[in-house]
């Protein structure tokens, strides 16, 4: 009876409250809060009144609701600011008014950095990330939006395939992947592209270049687990958000030109026309005969100069209660090969606009391109190399009217400038990215302060159109029977994304700090077809690359149709002590439709905290700490980037060689693919420690990460075993691989300008360090073949390779033998044993050994920026130590038995002269060469003149300007594979023009 009446007394001093009786008037507080130096406002500021907060908005001002009658001291806090207080007084139903201003101390700490699903201030991030700016992007002739960051960020490598607008491949802290792969998320604007990894799809270049470099915002890259695991599944490579352009202040418009001119830098280093007649003339009298008297350069007459321009305009500006952007460029650059070139016609929209009162903001953005991309046939490049430069280019009794080696021989190079002339490789991309985001603050509701609720949906839909022709009479196609092929394929894919979240930031403390809460559900999906052609054998070239004329043998068509789903549930909560002392967790639920059932699901956490060091009593004194941050992470991310049905088994038609016998008659069936229905996704697992630091009155800046990336569960195309699958390969989860190192990134003030336009200067230096080791193939292997996989493939024989992935050693580490010298000269024939001993023999299994890697275990980057007056001038340097690079076309080319290996001789590689080989040594480390380089990647110089209270900027900008390196092949940045086989050669490019602003 008891505890009954005392639930009773305690129901009723409820209800008494709840009346008039016992209501407590309650008060407002409003203001406006703007930066002391410059008087802007301040926007995301703490103000804080008793124990009611609230956080001003984009136009400084801000409101305190419900703060109880009476007297306190008002206090505004905002990182990178110092504490501004004011004593205040509360009535019951009045609303006081409090303007503050508030003085700069470490103002970078206040720049707001997109994070998934978000943005937080930069002094507030406990994880590994790292924003770049436009106005801190490589200038010059820019294609794709990568090269804006290139040696920008630690940790983060850039690696193009030279081409204009050419494949790029980005790596987070080494590579954490062999059969997946191992790019990054691509988030713009809040829409994923493509399918979880990379930018999407293309007719064959970068996915990426749909976007106008000139209409991108900022790009961040979250590098730790602990940043990107709110993104789960699509997170163990890193992700990249880009943030697009939008319009602020008063109309305005902008137009900006380029021109430019690119050259070859290095060609392959092949014999001169003396050098090979010398050659034949001593190791092949048979063929001395067959040459000419030409004097004939095959790589200059495929090689030009490449001219290219592009034209951006803008319209933007912002009213009371919007703002706007809407962007127009043209991008047309040809490349340094005949016959490659790259043009884009782009439009970007961006429109914000705010309802009731700035509750309600809807947000579209759409970025639209066609991008027309021409490709340097195949058999160009590489016939360039090994064509012999005594032969003439015309023969006016040929079909074609062009010269070939006698005999229509398969064993005979071809003749480069006939297959230009004659072959056609082009690709169209249409694509569209498109969100729109409603998002509404529920402030206007006392019980609902500081939530806000988003929705997003986006779109990313492409078409892209691939063509190529080779005639049926030029010699490249007639020596092996193809007789002219035509290949088309018109891929189209359509991605869709819902993202509904909450945001909560409690208007009361709670403890000694505050709250954020984020939550929500995510939806996504994709749909692409992949339909095909291919003919060859074809009796007309009259259509060329119109459609496909009569074929001696029928056209081969495929339709491939993929659909993949993921479904996910997301939070992350924050804790905040005074910005001193920070919490951060994260969850993510992701359901994928590309595992069997027990399989869909995955969790992903994260946890991290800071500690600003730097507000403890025991470091307030020290005048030389603006501020100094220690931060530590863990997270769990996942990647699904391999294909899709995996877990089930798919039917492929048989051939001739796979047919069954039943009685007299031969049937062609079709055969199930090898599957593990316990496929999932791998799964990796990082720890960073780090720290945040302001130095020397906010002079110097940086940061110091130390990372343990280890990756499980990763996919391999294991052998199977015989009569398990009715297909040679099953793919695993059977592998782990560990990334370790640190990155160090520094920003120093040099100079600061004074009040009469002086030098202004600025540096900074990024420096990374990454030790990638392949952990396990196979625990279950027996033997060391069972856990040893041959990969790189090279010109030299079929099925040659030169790579191993191998437990203990780095991904893709180069498989070869250890040369033996003799007077400085590598022996031929002559290798050492594994224990060291001299044998002449070198055979895979026996004496080959991991020896390198092509990953750069050291990567630095430095920029400097001046302004004096008028004048600007910056530059960038990078450098790679320990990237190693296998020459393939020396290996290839570098004997003496090339003369005489086919029916015509072969021009042959430079590096003959010094090894005097016989033949092809194509397992010697002789090849593998130290790629470590110091190159000027950028050098610009500009002139600001004032024109009608306008400004207009002259500029020249100078990429690639020297490369000093001991590497003897075309680039020691061979692409991710490090494998340099007649690759595109690298590009010096000029380029001038004018920004403009009206």
């Amino acid at each position: 009876m008891k505890p009954l009446l005392e639930i009773m007394s305690v129901a009723g001093l409820a209800v008494l409250c709840a009346a008039p009786l016992c209501a407590q008037e309650t008060g407002a507080v409003r203001g406006r809060v703007t930066d002391q130096a410059t008087q802007q406002p301040l926007s995301g500021v703490t103000i804080t009144v008793a124990n009611r907060s609230a956080l001003s908005q984009s136009d400084g001002r801000y409101l305190v609701t419900a703060v109880a009658a009476g007297s306190y001291t008002l206090r505004a806090r905002m990182i990178g600011y110092g504490a501004a207080t004011q004593e205040v007084t509360v009535a019951g139903g009045d609303t006081v008014t409090v303007d503050l201003s508030m003085t700069g101390q470490a103002v970078r700490l206040s720049e707001v950095v997109v994070v998934g699903y978000g943005t937080q201030r930069a002094g507030d991030i406990t994880t590994a990330v790292t924003q770049v700016s436009s106005k801190d992007f490589n200038t010059g002739t820019i294609v794709s939006a990568q090269q804006l960051i290139e040696n920008k960020i630690a940790g983060v490598q850039v690696v193009d395939n030279n081409e204009p607008g050419g494949g790029l491949s980005i790596r987070v802290r080494g590579t954490a992947s062999v059969t997946a792969s191992s790019e990054p998320l691509y988030i713009v604007d809040g829409v994923p592209l493509g399918t979880g990894s990379g930018g999407g799809l293309s007719a064959g270049r970068d996915p990426l270049n749909f976007l106008n470099p000139n209409d991108i915002a900022s790009i961040t890259v979250l590098k730790d687990a602990a940043s990107a695991a709110i993104y789960g599944t699509n997170a163990s490579n890193g992700v990249v958000l880009i943030t697009t352009k939008s319009g602020q202040g008063r109309t305005r418009v902008e137009y900006g030109s380029g021109f430019s001119a690119a050259s070859v830098t290095r060609r392959p280093s092949m014999l001169s026309t003396t050098q090979f007649r010398a050659a034949v003339t001593q190791y092949d009298t048979a063929d001395v005969a067959q040459l000419g008297t030409a004097n004939t350069d095959w790589f200059g007459l495929v090689s030009q100069t490449g001219i290219g321009q592009q034209h951006n305009v803008a319209v933007s500006g912002s009213g009371a209660s919007n703002n706007y952007r809407l962007s127009l460029g043209y991008f047309d650059q040809n490349g340094i090969l005949k016959g490659s070139s790259t043009k884009r016609v782009a439009v970007n929209v961006n429109y914000n606009q705010r309802l009731y009162d700035d509750r309600l903001g809807l947000k579209a953005t759409l970025t639209g391109s066609r991008a027309f991309d021409e490709f340097t046939p195949n058999g160009v490049l590489y016939n360039a190399a090994q064509m012999g430069p005594t032969q003439p280019v015309f023969d006016p009794a040929s079909a074609t009217g062009f010269y070939n080696w006698p005999g229509n021989s398969l064993t005979s190079p071809d003749n480069p400038v006939e297959v230009l002339n004659g072959a056609l490789d082009h690709g169209t991309t249409y694509r569209s990215v498109g969100n729109l985001q409603a998002k509404y603050d529920f402030s206007r509701f006392l019980s609902l302060r500081g939530l806000n609720g988003t929705v997003d949906l986006g779109y990313d839909v492409t078409y892209a159109d691939r063509v190529n022709f080779y005639p049926n009479n030029i010699h490249l196609q007639t020596k092996n029977g193809t007789n002219g092929s035509y290949f088309r394929s018109q891929n189209q894919q359509l991605n869709t994304v819902l993202d509904a979240y909450v945001d909560y930031a409690p208007p009361v403390s709670v403890g000694p700090g505050t709250l954020d809460f984020t939550a929500g559900y995510s939806y996504s999906q994709s749909h692409a077809n992949y339909p095909s052609i291919f003919a060859n054998q074809l009796q007309s070239n009259l259509l060329r690359d119109a459609g496909i004329p009569q074929t001696a043998s029928p056209p081969v068509s495929s339709f491939d149709v993929e659909d993949s789903k993921l479904i996910s549930f997301f939070g992350r909560a924050g804790y905040n002590v005074n910005d001193r002392y920070l919490v951060s967790a994260s969850i993510r639920r992701d359901g994928s439709s590309r595992f069997g059932a027990g399989h869909q699901w995955g969790n992903f956490p994260a946890v991290s905290v800071g500690w600003r060091i730097s507000q403890e009593p025991f470091l307030r004194g020290v005048t030389a700490i603006s501020d100094l941050k220690l931060r530590a992470s863990w997270g769990k991310t996942g990647n699904q980037a391999f294909g899709n049905y995996l877990y089930v088994p798919t039917y492929q038609f048989c051939n001739s060689q796979a047919q069954v016998q039943f009685g007299n008659q031969f049937v062609c069936p079709a055969r199930p693919s090898g599957v593990d229905p316990n496929i999932k996704w791998e799964s990796t697992r990082t720890w960073d420690v780090g720290a945040d630091f302001t130095l020397l009155d906010q002079r110097l800046a940086g940061s110091f990460d130390w990372y343990n990336k280890h990756t499980v569960d990763l996919l391999f195309n294991e052998v199977a075993a015989a009569g398990q699958f009715l297909s040679n390969f099953v793919t695993r989860n059977i592998g782990s691989v560990k990334n370790t190192g640190f990155d160090l990134s520094l920003t120093a003030l040099l100079r600061k300008t004074s009040p009469t336009g002086g030098l202004f200067w600025t540096t900074s230096l990024n420096v990374s360090h990454n030790t990638n080791a392949l952990l396990t193939i196979n625990p279950n292997a027996v033997g060391i073949t069972g856990s040893r996989i041959l990969t790189g493939t090279i010109a030299g024989g079929v099925g040659s390779t030169v790579q191993v992935l191998e437990p203990g050693q780095p991904i893709n580490s180069f498989f070869v033998c250890q040369q033996t010298y003799t007077a400085g000269k590598p022996a031929e024939g002559l290798y050492k044993t594994l224990a060291g001993a001299d044998t002449t023999a070198c055979a895979r299994g026996s004496n080959t050994r991991a020896f390198h890697d092509p990953a750069p275990h050291w990567m630095f980057g430095f920029t400097s920026d001046m302004t004096y007056r008028h004048f600007d001038l910056s530059f960038t340097l990078r450098a790679w130590l320990g990237n190693y690079v296998y020459n393939n076309v020396a290996s290839n080319l570098g004997d003496y038995r090339e003369l005489t290996a086919g029916s015509s001789p072969y021009n042959l590689h430079s590096s003959v002269l010094a090894t005097r080989f016989m033949t092809q040594q194509l397992l010697s480390n002789y090849y593998v060469e130290d790629g470590s380089f110091l190159r000027m990647d950028n050098i610009a110089v500009g002139y600001t003149f004032p024109w009608q209270a306008q400004q207009l900027r002259a500029y020249v900008n100078v990429q690639n300007a020297f490369t000093i390196t001991g590497y003897s092949g075309v680039d020691p940045t061979a692409g991710v594979n490090g494998i340099d086989n007649n690759i595109y050669p690298r590009s010096r490019i000029i380029t001038g023009g004018l920004n403009v602003q009206f």
